[in-house]
């Protein structure tokens, strides 16, 4: 009996000379610059938001990103600063009707410009769009979409499409929308869904997305290595490794910058140590998955040429 041929799932694969050339060239200052500083949890209190702001602030971050109630005190904090004011609106489900959702945009754009009295250019909206809607009506997206960055009246805005709940053909059609659309970002996730940031979700971005538009990552981000592997994947050239058209949503600003130190430090025995591939496969991660997404992931796993990694982990 002839053995079963498997294969390699579509991986990133991560050179060992262009990712020292990639580390090299940031250091903990700059990796700083690409970071929105993020606490969505549902019982975040004041002190924290003191916190994070001034993380934000001293470390030089993009932005702190936080809900919409936030408005009402962020701006003053953020105030005389170049740190960005992010805003996730219709957070974590993105099941509130266009209207609604645009009017949720427009009145926080508002409410910020009024506080913090700095004009246009200090705000990002992150959105979710209605993935259930996305999956039977992609025009519908598209007009949600276009819609929030009417109501944003200018600001940045970024696409959060819950790549976790996607079939690799719904992802390159929705990085698509997010590409025909008014937006400037796309982002995989919202944190809180089945998995986080995967390198071959941001490539796959990126490609689509083209040097003009952002990709952001988010999800499970909370060190230097785990940075750099997505950018590298996410922001292939210089062109692109910029805060412009790339960042990264992380809780843990902190230690992303403190370990970068690190990894600057030992980057060869870093990049050595390697990684089991499964760790960076969103093929890996079924168990929070819908049954016909498992079931796909589970045969795609089956065919791969690591799936040694997954002996003793049932299929």
């Amino acid at each position: 009996m002839m053995p079963t041929k498997t294969k390699q799932t579509p991986l990133v694969e991560f050179p060992k000379g262009e990712m020292l050339k990639l580390i090299k060239s940031f250091s903990p200052e700059r990796i700083a610059t690409f970071l929105d500083v993020t606490d969505l949890k549902a019982d975040t209190l004041g002190p924290k938001l003191d916190k994070m702001a001034n993380w934000a602030i001293s470390l030089k971050c993009a932005s702190v990103c936080v809900n919409p109630v936030e408005v009402d005190r962020l701006p003053l904090l953020l105030k005389g600063s170049n740190v960005a004011e992010t805003y996730v609106m219709d957070f974590p489900l993105g099941k509130v009707d266009i209207d609604l959702k645009a009017q949720m945009t427009s009145d926080t754009v508002n409410k910020s410009r009024l506080l913090r009295g700095e004009g246009k250019g200090h705000i990002d909206i992150d959105i979710v769009i209605n993935v259930g809607r996305f999956k039977t009506d992609p025009l519908y997206t598209l007009e949600e979409i276009n819609a929030m960055c009417d109501a944003a009246d200018g600001e940045i805005v970024k696409v959060i499409v819950r790549s976790s709940e996607l079939t690799e053909e719904e992802l390159i059609k929705v990085t698509e929308i997010v590409r025909e659309s008014k937006a400037k970002f796309i982002k995989n996730s919202t944190g809180m869904d089945a998995y986080g940031a995967m390198p071959e979700h941001m490539k796959v971005m990126r490609e689509i997305m083209g040097n003009s538009r952002g990709v952001k990552a988010a999800g499970g981000i909370s060190d230097a290595m785990t940075m750099m592997r997505l950018m590298y994947a996410g922001a292939p050239n210089e062109a692109t490794q910029i805060p412009e058209l790339f960042r990264i949503g992380t809780s843990g600003p902190l230690n992303i910058v403190s370990s970068m130190g690190w990894l600057l430090l030992n980057t060869e025995d870093w990049l050595d140590a390697g990684i089991i591939p499964c760790k960076v496969c969103p093929f890996n991660y079924t168990s929070k998955l819908r049954p016909e997404l498992r079931v796909h992931s589970q045969n795609r796993c089956k065919e791969c040429i690591h799936n040694h990694y997954r002996k003793n982990k049932d299929f």
